[in-house]
């Protein structure tokens, strides 16, 4: 009979150990993402945002990473591990951020981010990427100044225009893209290179006033075009400034046109786990 309970002991014992063990193991070491550097996007550093998302491929394994309110990066594949994607060659890691094609809304800042396209690569230390990321499209900053004829009353027209909008005809479609708006007299837009007119004296977009009591009754709903030249020979990761004087008589001059290189100053360490 002692031989008979002792036996049920052992299987009891052996029994809990199988399942202690069992929760224990967690497949594997998800891979996290470490020091990945970005550059400068020209108001400021590059800040990583709430919902942003960076894409990982490695040896034929995906993976996308959505940043948190926490500052850190979740990884949405949990089969993504170090033992799931094996040896890793330097620089072996594609990392991209935004979309590649041509995003037509971009009044949301989240949407305005998401058309700036960055792809890179990394190197898997241990379980920790780290890589750098480069701008692919082009940046479009348009900031309107005051001209002539407004009475004291441009800063509130500014507060009330209805949308500037950037004008493109491309493979046989014809596109509006909606710019965001940073402050009231500042608009962007990031566009595929393909976006970007060329030429004299082209079509850039309209500015179109609002209808409200701020904008002068006159000028109410009303649009002016921007024209301006660009002759770049290639506008991939450039950012065009454009200085705008908009007159109340709505001519509009452009007083300026800077146009740099995204891929100016480095700021590593944005991206931690």
């Amino acid at each position: 009979m002692k031989l008979f309970y002792l036996l049920i002991i052992l299987l009891l014992s052996t029994s809990c150990s199988n399942e202690i063990a069992e929760k224990i193991d967690t497949g594997g070491n998800t891979i996290r993402i470490g020091e990945i550097g970005t550059f400068a996007n020209g108001a400021g550093e590059w800040v990583w945002k709430t919902g942003d998302k960076l894409s990982v491929k490695v040896n034929g394994s995906t993976a996308e990473y959505t940043y948190t309110a926490a500052g850190k990066w979740s990884c949405g594949n949990t089969s993504f591990t170090k033992e799931a994607v094996g040896m890793v060659a330097t620089n072996g890691v594609s990392l991209s951020f935004g979309e590649s094609k041509l995003v037509e809304i971009q009044t949301a800042e989240s949407d305005y981010r998401r058309a700036d396209y960055m792809t890179g690569t990394g190197s898997l230390d241990v379980i920790t990427i780290s890589g750098n990321l480069t701008h692919q499209n082009t940046d479009i900053v348009i900031d309107i100044t005051e001209g002539e004829g407004w009475n004291g009353m441009f800063n509130s027209a500014m507060a009330d225009v209805e949308r500037l909008s950037i004008h493109k005809t491309y493979a046989g479609g014809k596109y509006a893209i909606r710019t965001y708006r940073q402050g009231s007299t500042t608009f962007r837009a990031i566009l595929p290179p393909a976006y970007v007119s060329t030429g004299d004296n082209v079509l850039l977009g309209y500015l179109t006033l609002g209808s409200n009591a701020g904008t002068p009754q006159s000028l109410r709903g009303k649009s002016a075009a921007i024209i301006y030249t660009n002759n770049e020979p290639s506008v991939s990761g450039k950012r065009f400034t454009l200085s705008v004087k908009l007159d109340a008589s709505l001519n509009l001059t452009i007083t300026d046109i800077t146009v740099k290189s995204f891929a100016g100053v480095d700021v590593p360490g944005e991206l931690k786990p």
